[in-house]
C-alpha cells in the first residue's frame, strides 16, 4: 500500500515536472519568436531608411553621376520654365561634361513651355558654340514652346515626338489690375517718378492707350523681332518662312505645315538612343545629369511679399 502511494506520488511529480518543462519551452519559443520579429522589423526599417536616404541624396544632387562605361552620353532634361537661374545651371553642368573625357555626346531633351527672353538667347548661343567641340542631339519629348523652342532651334536636326507641342513664337507681358480690390482693403498707390514713361504700368490701374503703345513699340515688338530673326538664323530659314508659322501659333510636331520649318524629324526617345548607340557601339552609357537644387535635410521657410516680379514679368509665350 505504501509502495503504491510512493509510485503515485513519483508519477504525479514526474507529470508536474514535464508540464513545467513544456511551459518553459513554450515561453522560450515565444521569446525567440518575439526577438526574431523585432529583428525583422528593425531590419525592414533600416532598409527603408537607407533607400530613402539614397533617393534623397540622388534627388538633392548630393550624389554625383557615376558610370563605369568607356563612352558616356550626358542626358540633359530641360523640363522647367526658362529662367536665368536654371539656364545658368544647365550651362555650368555642360561645362563640366565637356571637361570629362568620358563624355562623347549630349542628348538634350527639351520639355519647356518658355520663359525669359534673355535666358533663351543665352542658352541658344551657348549650345551653338558647344556643338563646335561636342555633338548635341536635340529631342523634344513633350513641349518646346516660346522660349523653349528658341533654345531647341539652336540645334539641328531638331527631332521631336509626334505629339509634342512646338512653336508659340511670340511675346507676352501679363498684367493684373488690383485696383478694385485695393479700394476695398484701403490700399492706395503712391510713387514719385522723373520722366513721362518711367512707370508705364501700374498694378492698380488698366494700361492706357499711350503707355500700351509705348510698351509695345519699345519692348514687346523688338523682342518679338529678335525672336523671329533668331529662329530664322538658327534654322537656316528666311524671315518670311518663320513669320508664316509665328504670331504665337502652336503646332503638333508632326503637322505637315511645319515639316522642315520648325521640326526636321519625327521619332521617339527610344529610337533616338538606339541611333546614338549605333555610332558609339554597345560600350555606351546614357547618364542622366542631375539638375535639381541641392536641398538640406531641413526645409527652409521663406516669406516673399515682393510684387515687383509681377510687374517685370516679361515672357516668351
Amino acid at each position: 500500500m505504501l509502495q503504491e502511494q510512493e509510485e503515485n506520488y513519483e508519477r504525479k511529480l514526474f507529470y508536474q515536472k514535464e508540464e513545467i518543462h513544456k511551459q518553459e519551452l513554450k515561453s522560450l519559443n515565444r521569446q525567440i519568436f518575439v526577438s526574431n520579429l523585432k529583428a525583422w522589423i528593425i531590419g525592414i526599417i533600416l532598409v527603408a531608411e537607407i533607400i530613402f536616404l539614397i533617393g534623397f541624396l540622388n534627388k538633392s544632387g548630393l550624389m554625383s553621376e557615376e558610370s563605369d562605361a568607356v563612352n558616356k552620353i550626358a542626358v540633359i532634361r530641360y523640363n522647367q520654365e526658362v529662367t536665368e537661374a536654371f539656364t545658368t545651371k544647365v550651362m555650368e553642368k555642360m561645362d563640366k561634361i565637356f571637361e570629362d573625357e568620358g563624355y562623347k555626346s549630349v542628348l538634350f531633351i527639351m520639355g519647356s513651355p518658355g520663359g525669359s527672353p534673355t535666358a533663351s538667347e543665352e542658352l541658344s548661343e551657348y549650345l551653338k558654340a558647344f556643338q563646335k567641340d561636342m555633338n548635341v542631339t536635340m529631342y523634344v519629348d513633350s513641349i518646346a514652346a516660346s522660349g523653349g523652342y528658341y533654345i531647341a532651334s539652336s540645334v539641328k536636326p531638331l527631332i521631336a515626338n509626334k505629339n509634342a507641342i512646338v512653336g508659340s513664337i511670340g511675346v507676352i507681358m501679363p498684367h493684373y489690375n488690383f485696383g478694385e480690390l485695393a479700394k476695398k482693403v484701403g490700399v492706395e498707390e503712391d510713387f514719385m517718378a522723373a520722366g513721362k514713361f518711367k512707370k508705364p504700368i501700374s498694378m492698380f490701374a488698366k494700361i492706357d492707350d499711350e503707355n500700351r503703345k509705348y510698351m509695345t513699340e519699345h519692348l514687346l515688338q523688338p523682342t518679338y523681332e529678335n525672336f523671329v530673326n533668331a529662329v530664322a538664323k538658327n534654322r537656316g530659314l528666311s524671315r518670311e518662312q518663320v513669320l508664316a508659322v509665328a504670331e504665337g501659333k502652336i503646332f503638333v510636331a508632326n503637322a505637315p505645315k511645319i515639316k522642315g520649318i520648325l521640326v526636321d524629324k519625327i521619332s521617339s526617345l527610344y529610337k533616338v538612343k538606339k541611333e546614338m548607340r549605333k555610332v558609339y557601339g554597345d560600350e555606351i552609357d546614357f547618364v542622366d545629369i542631375n539638375l535639381e537644387d541641392k536641398k538640406g535635410f531641413f526645409p527652409a521657410v521663406k516669406v516673399d511679399l515682393d510684387l515687383s516680379t509681377a510687374i517685370s514679368n516679361l515672357k516668351r509665350q
